[in-house]
């Protein structure tokens, strides 16, 4: 969570303060929306899910298994030593915590301690793999045979004393001739022969470790391969080949010298090639001046993807990454890398527009094709940072990121939220012509569409990691993600921040989730993607109803087991809201479903032209079986060192009624001026949900568990 750390002069990078990302002006008719969609009529998604009403973080990890399973993960920050790990088994209609979290903490059922950064993996026999930073100490690792009810842990799969960013992938079965393999940087200085040989003292070293069970690794500690800014990702082939991209500095004559420059900034994106794959027992020390592949050329390669060049001082003439240059490789071991870049002034800063390339290669990773600027095809957003990629078949990939439409003027950044007005959104880029005749296309076509209905964020986005301490909005942590599902559809993760809590200067996201149901599907034999269409007005229940923790799953009592939620306007003044439930008779809650008082919520988010947003809610609460209160308001935030949970407090009594029959249905009647006030505003990602509370909403600060919920729908009056 809290990695990028660069040990290269950190204290400069504190006091300069980032590379890092300007601030956009947002007129009032390109408000919310992105106001040009490049052939985006080919491209559809659904309504976006949130994937936990609560939980603050960001930067999410998902995997899909075979049976459709989503899996996502989030790191939840050092001050907490805990990540969260979330399943969906209704196809991303709903997202529950895996059976084993510890609630409310939501980290599996193991002793580490985490939050730092978390990923995730499955196998070919759907095993769950998942791991977690332990605040830039060590990693801990956990592999799940039951999809995440019990959990298998090792606090020790690194060895070494300062590492960070832990990245992992599956090749096949490990513990049938497979393999897991990991890499991380090592950032607790290289020391000893590494710092006398390779001069990198203070710079992050990209390492490899490998598992056949998912807790035991070797080499321990990790197998240091060179020099890196950061390490962005791990890929493995049809063959056991194994893949690493990172950033880092390389010379005019393509040799790499270093993690990053004098002013922080990397020049370069790169690939580590294991074309058999990685299986050392013992680390091979790094000695005679040389990383690991120039010691044992027949073990891996280094591939330089591009570089920059760099000035008379060294320094270079762009930043690359911002944070990380991620890689996806395709059914035909075809590999794809992405990252940010913008020009830099002499002192280091940014002094343009931030777009997004791709490079290719066909040859699994020997050459590479030029770099594509991928963001020509959205001319309007000038600002894009964190791409992600996924690939299916030979040339056929999505990239999604975050972009803002025009190019603000914020030096000094981070510049704080409150500096000038900044509209970002969750934006996708599919091309199926990546790889022509079996090269590299130099040009390919790309089909662009906004994933999220609205803007996810508003006000500046740091991109230094820590660094971002002295000043700037790191709310969003540093990446979203996509992966293809079973049908070759794009499942994207993100930060939604579309509320008012900020905290310091910092937003409090929750984790956002959506499927694309229109369009081309990255399988050829698929053809065309079909889903669902966006709900509108009213939506129905998930048949996934329960309560989720101790490691076992409780079957929701009837009355908590939403049918459909819906809402109309009576009245230029009022909302109406309905729930209806499968049976109403009684309003009491078990304990066995994680406490006795049971709310029946709806919420929605609200854009803001002047801020990120709102969200709303408007709820019956029934404490102890109780005869129930009904009542509406916005968002609050449990804060300590930022916001770390999302509350519901009481803000207004409304009218209400309820029938005590089987169906039931919760009739909720708000008043416009208590959520807003415009009654010309469209209310988005409405979502109905049952959960239950120890404690009554009144009382403050309570943390609910999620039981059941509808599918979102919008509603435009």
């Amino acid at each position: 969570m809290f990695h990028r750390i660069r040990f290269v002069r950190l204290s400069v990078l504190a006091g300069r303060v980032a590379p890092a990302i300007a601030l956009f002006i947002v007129s009032a008719a390109m408000l919310y929306r992105v106001p040009v969609r490049a052939g985006s009529r080919t491209l559809g998604f659904g309504r976006p899910v949130i994937v936990d009403q609560q939980r603050v973080t960001g930067e999410p990890s998902i995997a899909i298994d075979s049976q459709d399973r989503i899996y996502v993960s989030a790191p939840f920050g050092f001050s907490t030593t805990a990540s969260y790990v979330w399943r969906s088994t209704d196809h991303g209609g709903s997202f529950h915590l895996v059976p084993g979290n510890l609630s409310p903490y939501g980290k599996p059922n193991v002793t580490c301690v985490g939050g730092g950064d978390s990923s995730l993996a499955v196998d070919t026999a759907n095993r769950l793999y998942f791991v977690d930073l332990q605040g830039l100490t060590d990693v801990s690792n956990s592999v799940s045979s039951d999809q995440g009810a019990t959990w298998l842990s090792t606090c020790n799969a690194a060895n070494n004393a300062g590492v960070d960013r832990p990245w992992i992938t599956a090749f096949g079965d490990p513990q049938n001739g497979g393999a897991l393999y990991q890499t991380v940087d090592q950032v607790g200085q290289c020391i000893g022969a590494c710092a006398q040989n390779l001069g990198q003292v203070g710079s992050n070293i990209v390492e490899i470790t490998r598992s056949q069970d998912g807790v035991t690794f070797t080499p321990l500690p990790a197998q240091q391969i060179e020099p890196d800014g950061i390490v962005s990702g791990i890929v493995t082939d049809s063959t056991g080949g194994v893949y690493i991209a990172h950033t880092g500095l390389v010379d005019a004559s393509g040799n790499l010298i270093g993690g990053s420059d004098a002013n922080g900034n990397d020049n370069a994106v790169v690939v580590v090639r294991f074309p058999n794959g990685y299986s050392s027992v013992t680390a091979t020390p790094l000695l005679s001046g040389k990383t690991l592949c120039q010691a044992q050329p027949s073990t891996c390669t280094t591939s330089i993807v591009y570089r920059a060049p760099l000035d008379t001082n060294g320094n270079s003439t762009v930043t690359v990454g911002q944070d990380f240059s991620p890689i996806a490789i395709d059914r035909d071991g075809n590999l794809y890398l992405t990252w940010s870049q913008a020009a830099v002034d002499s002192t280091g800063n940014v002094s343009s527009s931030s777009q997004i390339y791709m490079a290719v290669s066909a040859d699994h990773g020997v050459h590479w094709g030029p770099p594509v600027q991928v963001t020509a095809a959205t001319p309007t957003l000038e600002t894009n940072v964190f791409p992600w990629i996924t690939a299916g078949d030979a040339g056929r990939i999505d990239i999604v990121w975050y972009g803002t439409p025009t190019l603000g003027s914020c030096p000094g950044q981070p510049c704080g939220s409150s500096a000038i007005q900044a509209h970002w959104f969750v934006m996708m880029a599919q091309s199926l012509n990546a790889i022509v005749k079996g090269l590299p296309n130099p040009s390919p076509s790309f089909t662009t569409t906004p994933v999220s209905e609205i803007s996810n964020h508003d006000g500046a986005i740091c991109t230094m990691g820590i660094g971002c301490s002295t000043g700037g909005d790191r709310g969003l942590l540093d990446f979203l993600s996509v992966t293809a599902g079973l049908q070759g559809e794009a499942n994207v993760v993100w930060a939604d921040a579309v509320n008012r809590n900020v905290v310091d200067g910092t937003s409090s996201a929750l984790i956002a989730f959506n499927r694309q149901t229109a369009g081309a599907s990255l399988y050829a034999s698929v053809g065309q993607v079909s889903g669902l269409a966006p709900a509108s007005g009213s939506a129905s229940g998930s048949p996934d109803a329960f309560y989720s923790a101790d490691g076992t799953t409780t079957a929701a009592s009837t009355n908590l087991v939403i049918q459909s939620a819906s809402v109309t306007m009576p009245d230029s003044k009022h909302y109406r809201f309905s729930i209806t439930v499968q049976d109403l008779s009684t309003l009491a809650a078990s304990a066995t479903l994680g406490g006795t008082d049971a709310v029946w919520l709806l919420r929605w988010e609200v854009p803001d032209p002047n801020g990120a947003g709102h969200t709303y809610f408007a709820a019956m609460e029934s404490d102890g079986g109780a005869a129930p209160s009904f009542f509406d308001g916005e968002t609050s935030s449990i804060n300590t060192t930022h916001g770390k949970f999302l509350t519901y407090p009481p803000a207004h009594t409304i009218q209400g009624s309820y029938l005590a029959t089987s169906p039931g249905t919760i009739t909720l009647t708000v008043p416009v001026a208590d959520v807003g006030g415009n009654s010309k505003a469209t209310l988005y990602s409405i979502t109905g949900l049952t959960v239950t509370q120890g404690t009554a909403s009144s009382t403050g600060d309570t943390i609910f568990n999620q039981i059941d919920a509808t599918r979102p729908f919008d509603f435009t009056p």
